[in-house]
C-alpha cells in the first residue's frame, strides 16, 4: 500500500516529510522556514508547496528524501513482553520478533510487560501522530479481569474521571461482562492508566487485554502474531 491517500501522489510539503522522515508536522515547518528544503533543486520556504512523490525529488539537509512503501501493521502483543526495541534484563521485547528487529517501524499503543493485544505499527509518521494526539481522541478498548468485583459506585466513578496520584484520567465508558470481568473503553492513554484505576478503587487488575484501537480490532490474532491493516481501516484513522 502506497500510503494513506493511495489515490493521489501530490501532497503537501511539510506532510511528505513528517511522512517520510522522522520529523513530526511541526519540526518539518521549521525545517522548511530555515531553508533546509529543497524541491528539485530549489529552496523551498513554504510547508503548503505541493509535491508529487512519484516524480519531484526533495533534499532536506542535502540529503535525497525518497518516499517509502508505507507499512501497516497490528500486533498482538503477548504478556511478559516489553514494548520497546531495547532489552532489558532478558526480558523479551519487540526486536525479538522478525516483522519489527530489521526495520524497527514507530508504534502507537504502547502496553506495560504484563498487558497483553494490540499494538499499531507503522513507518508512515503522519499516521502514527494520528494516533498518539490526543485532541484526536481515538478509542481503545480493553478486556480488564480483577481480582473483585468493582461496585456500581466505583464504575460511575471511573466513568466521570477521577484524579489519583495526581494525575487526572479523562472519563470513560465501563461495561460489566460477566463476574469480574469488564470491558473499558479510554480516550487517553496514560502510562498503567487501568491498572491505576482499578487501584484507586481498591482492586487488583489479574490480567489486561487491549482489543481495539478505533476500528482495528484483534480479533483473529493470536499473542506474537501480525497482520496488515486494510485500506478501510488506515483511511478511518487517517480522517480523524
Amino acid at each position: 500500500m502506497a500510503g494513506i491517500k493511495t489515490e493521489l501522489t501530490k501532497v503537501r510539503l511539510n506532510k511528505f516529510l513528517a511522512s517520510n522522515t522522522s520529523l513530526s508536522r511541526r519540526k518539518a515547518d521549521e525545517a522548511i522556514f530555515s531553508h533546509r528544503v529543497r524541491l528539485n533543486g530549489t529552496i523551498i520556504s513554504s510547508p503548503a508547496t505541493y509535491v508529487d512523490s512519484n516524480n519531484d525529488e526533495v533534499m532536506l539537509d542535502n540529503r535525497l528524501i525518497a518516499s517509502k512503501t508505507k507499512e501497516y501493521l497490528a500486533f498482538y502483543k503477548p504478556k511478559a513482553v516489553l514494548t520497546s526495541y531495547k532489552r532489558e534484563k532478558e526480558k523479551r521485547c519487540l526486536s525479538d520478533f522478525d516483522e519489527l528487529k530489521r526495520k524497527k517501524p514507530a508504534y502507537s499503543g504502547r502496553l506495560d510487560y504484563n498487558s497483553e493485544g494490540l499494538i499499531l505499527f507503522s513507518n508512515d509518521g503522519y499516521f502514527i501522530q494520528k494516533l498518539q494526539k490526543p485532541k484526536n481522541k481515538i478509542p481503545k478498548e480493553y478486556l480488564v479481569y480483577t481480582d473483585e468485583n468493582l461496585s456500581e459506585t466505583d464504575i460511575k466513578l471511573l466513568e466521570k474521571g477521577i484524579t489519583f496520584n495526581v494525575i487526572n484520567y479523562m472519563p470513560c465508558k465501563i461495561s460489566k461482562l460477566a463476574d469480574r470481568k469488564y470491558r473499558i473503553v479510554l480516550y487517553e492513554g496514560k502510562n498503567r492508566q487501568i491498572r491505576n484505576m482499578i487501584d484507586y478503587c481498591g482492586k487488583k487488575t489479574r490480567r489486561l487485554i487491549r482489543t481495539k484501537i478505533g476500528s482495528v480490532e484483534l480479533k483473529g490474532l493470536n499473542p506474537g502474531e501480525f497482520r496488515q491493516l486494510t485500506k478501510n481501516e488506515i483511511m478511518e484513522i487517517a480522517n480523524v
